[in-house]
C-alpha cells in the first residue's frame, strides 16, 4: 500500500491548521492603597493566544461583581457585592483588555480583586490573576510644623513641632536637621490622637517635638548660614504616600554680627569701637 498520498494529506492538514495555545493574563491593574474619596480604575489585560473570548468576570473576595460576555446577551452585567459600586456606563472591554470604574469607596471596598477570563468552545480554557486594593483615608496635606523662629544663635534652646494630617494608617513621622536624621535623644515621645469619620474611618492625627541646643559643635557640623527643619511623614514606606514640610532660618554668629556693624559704621563714616 501506498502511504505517500496519505503522509501528503496529513502535512498539508497540519500547516492549515491555526496553533491554539493556553491564553494568559497579561496584566492586571488594581491599585495598592488608595483613598475613599475618589474613584478607582481596575483593569486588566489578556492575551487570547488564538482561542475566542467567552468571557471576562470581575470577582471580589470570591463574588462575582462584574461580567462581560460578548456572546452571550445581555454583553454586560453587574451583580451586588458588599463595597463594589461600579461607575455606571464607565467600562470599557474587548478582545485584549476589560477596565471598569468603581466609586464611593468603603472599609467593606478592601480586598482581593480577580480578573477571570474565559475561552470559548470547544478548549473552554480559563486563566485569571489576582491583586489586593486596601481602601483609606490617606493625608491629604503636608505636615505642619510650629514655633520656629525665623533667626537663631549660637547656644540657643531650639522646639519645633511637626503634626501630620489626619490619616488611616497613621504617619511616621521623622525630623532632619539640614537634611541629616535628628538623633533620638532630639525628639520627644510621639503624641497621638484619634477620632472615626462618618465614614467609619479611625483616621489619627501625630505630632512630634524636636528639641535640641544650636551650640557650638552643632555649629560646626552645619557650617552654614542657613538651619534648614523638616519633617517627613510616611505612610507604610509607600513612596507616592510620602508627605514633608521645610523651614529655613537665618544664623546669627557673632563674627558675622561683628562685620554687619562693621561695614554699617564704614558707611556712614563714623568710627567702629
Amino acid at each position: 500500500m501506498d502511504y505517500w498520498p496519505l503522509f501528503l494529506l496529513f502535512i498539508f492538514a497540519t500547516g492549515q491548521r491555526k496553533t491554539v495555545n493556553g491564553l494568559f493574563v497579561t496584566n492586571i491593574e488594581v491599585p495598592e492603597i488608595v483613598d475613599y474619596r475618589v474613584r478607582v480604575k481596575l483593569s486588566c489585560s489578556y492575551n487570547m493566544s488564538g482561542h475566542k473570548l467567552n468571557s471576562v468576570k470581575w470577582y471580589k473576595d470570591g463574588e462575582e461583581f462584574f461580567r462581560y460576555s460578548p456572546m452571550t446577551p445581555p454583553t454586560f452585567s453587574q451583580f451586588h457585592v458588599a463595597g463594589v459600586t461600579i461607575v455606571r456606563d464607565n467600562y470599557f472591554c474587548n478582545e485584549k483588555t476589560c477596565s471598569i470604574e468603581i466609586k464611593d469607596l468603603k472599609l467593606s471596598s478592601s480586598g482581593a480583586y480577580r480578573c477571570e477570563v474565559s475561552g470559548d468552545a470547544p478548549a473552554f480554557k480559563l486563566t485569571s490573576r489576582t491583586a489586593n486594593m486596601t481602601v483609606a483615608a490617606l493625608p491629604q496635606h503636608e505636615p505642619l510644623i510650629n514655633g520656629v523662629n525665623r533667626t537663631y544663635r549660637v547656644n540657643d534652646f531650639i522646639v519645633a513641632n511637626c503634626s501630620s494630617d489626619w490619616s488611616s494608617p497613621a504617619a511616621t513621622l521623622t525630623w532632619y536637621i539640614n537634611d541629616e536624621k535628628a538623633t533620638s535623644d532630639m525628639v520627644q515621645p510621639m503624641q497621638e490622637t484619634t477620632m472615626t469619620t462618618n465614614d467609619g474611618f479611625a483616621v489619627r492625627l501625630r505630632s512630634l517635638e524636636l528639641r535640641f541646643v544650636f551650640d557650638k559643635h552643632r555649629d560646626m557640623m552645619y557650617s552654614r548660614d542657613i538651619l534648614k527643619l523638616k519633617c517627613v511623614a510616611d505612610i507604610n514606606d509607600i513612596g507616592f504616600l510620602r508627605r514633608e514640610k521645610e523651614t529655613k532660618s537665618y544664623i546669627i554668629r557673632d563674627d558675622n554680627l561683628r562685620n554687619s556693624k562693621l561695614i554699617t559704621s564704614r558707611n556712614s563714616g563714623l568710627k567702629f569701637g
